[in-house]
């Protein structure tokens, strides 16, 4: 059973990859040019990052949270684990979260932050009528 869901997981981290792999071949567009409700969530999910707000970031996120920092270091997060690890992928630097209005990659009621200085994909879907950040993924 424990195998079954190691696979799983791994799957989806694949999955996720290869997602992020599609969303660079994409064209990106500015955040201007998303949907409103999108455009929201983001001002406060940026809000709150430039802010080093870590429990309204949480509350604007999907758990468990779907991470990829490396070949072998990938998985889900509990709340209580992304709030301990949460400068490991959101803090120190804003880079960026800096950015007044970011590139996104969108499909389907999803939305991809590619920073291309460090590799680092910031994952938004709308689940219902809101957005959530739903993984976090950096390219080795």
């Amino acid at each position: 059973m424990k195998n079954i869901v190691i696979s799983t997981v791994l799957l989806l981290i694949v999955v996720g990859f290869g997602a992020g792999e599609a969303a660079s071949a994409q064209s990106s567009r500015p955040l201007s040019a998303t949907p409103k409700s999108f455009q929201l969530f983001y001002a406060k999910f940026r809000q709150a990052i430039v802010a080093r707000d870590k429990t309204t970031v949480a509350s604007m996120t999907r758990f468990p949270f779907k991470y990829g920092f490396d070949a072998g270091d990938e998985g889900t997060f509990s709340r209580t684990q992304f709030l301990k690890r949460y400068n490991d992928f959101l803090g120190g630097e804003l880079g960026i979260f800096a950015r007044r209005s970011p590139a996104f990659y969108a499909s389907a009621g999803r939305f991809e932050l590619v920073d291309e200085t460090d590799a680092s994909h910031y994952i938004f879907e709308k689940r219902g009528a809101s957005y959530q950040f739903t993984s976090y993924l950096s390219e080795p």
